[in-house]
Parts: structure tokens; sequence; C-alpha cells
């Protein structure tokens, strides 16, 4: 079967912004272009490769973030994705670097944007139902994925899914692993029920669980999907825009809004299939497995047949069928993508490797006991791509 993949050939030069440059040391053939994002424990910067002209992404920790958290959360994300290596909704990072004054993940770039980004170019400022049971099997397949791996995410929210670019821009990449912890221990067991723990995520998303400081578990990563699926089907939330004295006072009134929804004294205007899913994710006992092939299932069942294979952000039917289990009847198609795509990922790798080998780094730091930690401000997200070029 012969096709087509969309063709993305950058300039012989990328057009620079002017920049503050903070003083980190990267391969020759890279050039810091601008400042992408601001997070309570980094900061997201642009690198373009001059060789590949390829962008890539480079998130930093500075040495003052380090004395404020006590611990690197940089080294204990990335001793995170080392562990998730392989899954293919995770953006596999190139390399940490530790210097005395900052820490630093390469990392690749995906130029879509977020979810929250794309959200706010629809009309409305929300996506049409179809999309949003797309992404529903999208996101569950990540979180799947993940916690196959004995991890939770722990931070689900709109800026940490990432849409790739062009021909690859049907699929969602989970990012932002800085809270993740494993919920098996060494010996296979589940992590204990315990209490007092404190807030973690973000408080419009994150479970009421988390809210009430118990630990969290699998079912909370997927009540928190549900949360923002909803907000990214309306365009808010009942629990937002509150009026509120203090940071307190706003925490209790989102845990309320959560509350009454759960036991249905407040009302969303949902898909059924995400009711059904959020009804799910809501019975699930603490350590109980979730029935990842049920939800998808259901997803499955409430495709629009119409609009085939499309989200909101595609600027046409593109027919791009990446998921061989979401596009019965097109397996081929669904193989030749995924293994060019493959093969284009596997090129612009072996030659970051052979760049970043000429960096001397440290021996990597042991990645210290988890402290339960309350809610970050917004993680400003890594926005990436992967540029197709051909010879």
């Amino acid at each position: 079967m012969q096709t087509t993949l969309p063709i993305i050939r950058l300039q012989s030069e990328y057009p620079f912004k002017k920049v503050i440059s903070p003083e980190i040391e990267l391969p020759a053939e890279f050039i810091l272009v601008e400042k992408a994002g601001q997070g309570s424990f980094g900061e997201i910067y642009k690198i373009y490769n001059t060789i590949t002209k390829t962008l890539h992404a480079c998130k930093v920790e500075f040495k003052d973030t380090l004395q404020q958290n006590q611990q690197s959360l940089l080294v204990k994300e990335y001793n995170t994705l080392v562990q998730l290596k392989g899954i293919q909704y995770i953006p596999e990072p190139y390399q940490l670097v530790q210097q005395q004054e900052y820490k630093l993940i390469m990392m690749p770039y995906y130029g879509s944007g977020n979810l929250e980004e794309l959200r706010k170019k629809q009309l409305h400022e929300k996506f049409s139902e179809t999309c949003i049971i797309r992404l529903a099997y999208c996101i569950i397949s990540a979180i799947e994925s993940v916690q196959e791996r004995k991890f939770i995410h722990r931070d689900i929210k709109p800026e940490n899914f990432l849409v790739g670019s062009c021909g690859d821009h049907h699929n969602v990449y989970l990012i932002d692993f800085g809270l993740a912890k494993p919920y098996m221990d060494a010996q296979g067991m589940h992590i204990p029920k315990a209490e007092n723990k404190g807030m973690v995520g973000t408080a419009r998303y994150t479970s009421i669980n988390s809210h009430l400081g118990s630990e969290q578990s699998r079912r909370d990563d997927l009540e928190a999907m549900c949360y923002v699926l909803m907000y990214l089907y309306n365009g808010q939330l009942p629990w937002q825009n509150l009026s509120c004295q203090t940071r307190q006072e706003k925490f209790l009134k989102i845990l309320e809004a959560k509350q009454k929804l759960a036991i249905g004294q407040l009302e969303i205007n949902i898909p059924t299939v995400l009711k059904q899913i959020y009804d799910h994710s809501k019975g699930l006992r603490f350590d109980e497995q979730p029935n990842y092939t049920k939800m998808k299932e259901l997803c499955k069942e409430g495709f629009n047949k119409s609009r085939p294979y499309c989200f909101d952000w595609c600027t046409q039917d593109c027919k791009l069928k990446p998921y061989n289990d979401m596009n019965d009847g097109f397996k081929e198609y669904a193989n030749e993508f995924w293994t060019s795509k493959q093969q284009q990922k596997g090129q612009i790798t072996d030659q970051l490797w052979r760049s970043i080998n000429k960096i001397s780094t440290v021996q990597q730091m042991k990645e210290e006991d988890e402290q339960s930690l309350n809610e970050f401000p917004n993680i400003q997200t890594i926005k990436s791509f992967y540029k197709n070029k051909k010879p």
C-alpha cells in the first residue's frame, strides 16, 4: 500500500529570537534559541541543532531552585523517564547533564502545542464530542502504559499533554513526571493506603482523595483525566473562578464541588462515554487495577464514523491512522506510519547521542525518597516535534 507522509523541510537557519542566555553548556552544534516556559522547579528552552536542522527542548534546574526544594526534582524526573523508556506516549530524554550550578535534560520538542493551547484555538474554546472521545482513548492508552510500568503520574492536566506535528499530530504525549512515583514496592507489593499526605497535583484537576490528603493510586490518575476531559469539552469547570479570600478556602470549595459531582448533586454536560469512564474511576478500590480495555472499548464504540480518525486540530480529513487497535481494517497503513516514525526518530537520536557524548557529566545522583509535596503552580509544558527530513 503506497502512502505519502507529510514532509517538513526546515530552513537552513532557524529564525532566532533575542534571548537572555543562561550560563549552561551545550554541545557545539546546539544553539540556545529562546526560553519556552517556566516551571516551579525548572525552565524550558528551545535549542536548535545546526547540523540536523531540528529543534529540541532543554529543561534546566538551577542551583537556587535545588536549595528551595532540597532535592533535585529534575533528576527524579529523569530517573522516572528512564524507567518508562520505550513507551510510545512518553517523550524519550536524550541525556541528563549535571553540573555544579545546574542540571538539565535534553529532550524532544513538539510544535503543535499542548491541549490547553489547542483548546483556546477552537471555536468557543472547547473541543467537540468526537474529539473528546478520541482524546479519552489516547489519554487512557498513555496512562495505561505508565501504570503498567508501576508508576502513577499524579499531575494529570491539559498542559501536560503535547500533540505531535504534521504526520505525528494524532499522537498525544504525556510529559512532566516531576511528581510521579511508583505505586509498587521492590517486592511487587502495592503501596499501603495512607492519610495526611498533603494534596499533590493541580487543584483544578486532582482527585478527591488527593484533596483529602490520601495516598494516590491508579484510580486517581483516571479521575483527574476525567476532570481534564470535562474541562476541554465545556471550556470550563463549575469550580473555576470562585470568589475566595484564601487559597485554603479555594481548595475547600473545589473539593466540595467535586464531591457533589460524585454523588450526583452537581451536573456537568459531558458525553455518555465520559460519564461511564468517570463512574468506573470513582468505583475503583485503592489498590484495584482499572479496566483499561473496557474504557477503550467504550471510546471505540463512541467514535463518530462520519469524521474518521481526525481531531479538532486537524486542518483536514487527513486519514492518518497511527493506532492499530483504534483503526480496525487499516493495520497495514498504521504499521507503515509507525515504522516510518520510529526510523526518523532513531536517526535523530543517533545524531544527538554523538553530540551529547562530548559533554562531560558527573555521576547520576541517586534518587532520594520522595516526600509528599503540596500543589505546585502550573508547570509550563515542553512543546516538541519531530522534523521529518529526507536527504
